[in-house]
């Protein structure tokens, strides 16, 4: 049976041996946009309001691919980008902290990203829209004085120079288009949280264990994080399940189990973050025994969104090792790792306790 991602595939291959360039742009256009509209309909009657205020939202907009579909509450200051000429890479203040980007990386590029991960990532839980339903921590559970941190939580691993042509690309083609209400629409996902959330709590954590397997951000790391050097540990290398054990990789690339780090945490108290791009449950099945036994207080803050089943997958996962559990308010608007490429609202942030 054809997944419609194939017949889409098929269809234009058939359609450009017998129609121009131009009547076939138009012609995909008007079905993107049909698709979009019917994509909706299944949240039209929705009585859930965070379903309600994002349906709201997309509708304004033609054929929008926005993780975050809610409106700003409102805009960051201007961000100040300061060059390091010693260490050679941009940085900007962190409450009062220096974090560093990547070299190759131009200052606009550093003043985007970190303004997308204040205001569109909200990992900090700087509340500068609607809903954010990415934020790591909550009232009930956030992190605490003298908790250790493990931080896994990077993003996409692009290097500098697909970071700054990616965002070249589509932001030319963001702007070159306008939705259904002249508005400008620039809405995209790219990896620009790598050691801001743990800098955020840096003089509240007592322990910090960085996991981070791109070689690129290693250097932006250590420049970072340098001043506390007695409470930071770069672990370079990937967390890793059971399934991605029977994984051929290309490059030889440390795995790091999450029962291990958990170990060496003894009887602290621990909050784990987790945003790898669709592992999560791998990883979490990996230490289960470890997280089941475990007697010290250990909370998880989880990406939920990266597949379509994320959510009731890892909600079921804590359910079966006895932890308690919260959702964030709100959804993701996204087709990740969808097979038929289908835009769908998704939980973003499952946080778990044992305690």
């Amino acid at each position: 049976m054809w997944s419609l991602r194939k017949l889409y595939d098929v269809a234009s291959e058939w359609l450009s041996s017998r129609f121009t360039d131009r009547q076939i742009e138009e012609l995909q256009g008007k079905v993107k946009a049909l698709n979009y509209e019917m994509s909706l309909l299944r949240y039209r009657d929705s009585d859930d309001d965070d379903i309600r205020l994002a349906y709201e939202y997309l509708l304004k907009r033609s054929c929008c691919t926005a993780l975050y579909p809610y409106e700003k509450k409102r805009e960051m200051l201007p961000v100040e980008v300061q060059f390091d000429k010693d260490l050679r890479m941009y940085y900007v203040m962190h409450n009062g902290h220096r974090l560093y980007y990547p070299k190759g990386v131009t200052e606009k590029i550093v003043r985007w990203l970190y303004r997308y991960a204040i205001e569109d990532d909200d990992v900090v839980g700087s509340s500068y829209r609607q809903r954010n339903p990415h934020a790591y921590q909550s009232e009930r559970y956030h992190i605490q004085e003298g908790d250790v941190l493990i931080d896994a939580g990077g993003g996409k691993c692009l290097s500098p120079v697909a970071v700054i042509e990616d965002l070249i690309e589509k932001i030319n083609e963001a702007f070159s288009k306008q939705n259904r209400n002249g508005e400008w629409n620039v809405e995209l996902d790219v990896g620009s949280a790598r050691g801001l959330f743990a800098l955020d709590v840096i003089d509240k954590v007592s322990k910090v264990y960085m996991v981070e397997r791109t070689l690129h951000w290693h250097k932006p790391i250590e420049a970072t994080f340098a001043p506390y050097k007695d409470k930071v540990e770069l672990v370079k290398g990937r967390l890793s399940g059971k399934k991605q054990e029977k994984k051929k990789e290309k490059k030889k690339t440390k795995k790091i189990h999450l029962a291990d780090l958990l170990a060496q945490c003894g009887q602290q108290r621990v909050f784990v973050v987790l945003d790898i791009e669709g592992k999560e449950l791998d990883v979490l099945k990996d230490a289960q025994e470890h997280l089941r036994e475990a007697k010290n207080p250990i909370t998880l803050a989880v990406c939920a969104y990266h597949r379509p089943t994320d959510y009731d997958d890892l909600m079921h996962f804590f359910e079966t090792i006895g932890y308690h559990t919260e959702s964030q308010h709100g959804y993701i608007y996204t087709n990740m790792n969808d097979d038929h490429g289908i835009y769908s609202l998704r939980k973003g942030m499952i946080r778990a306790a044992n305690y």
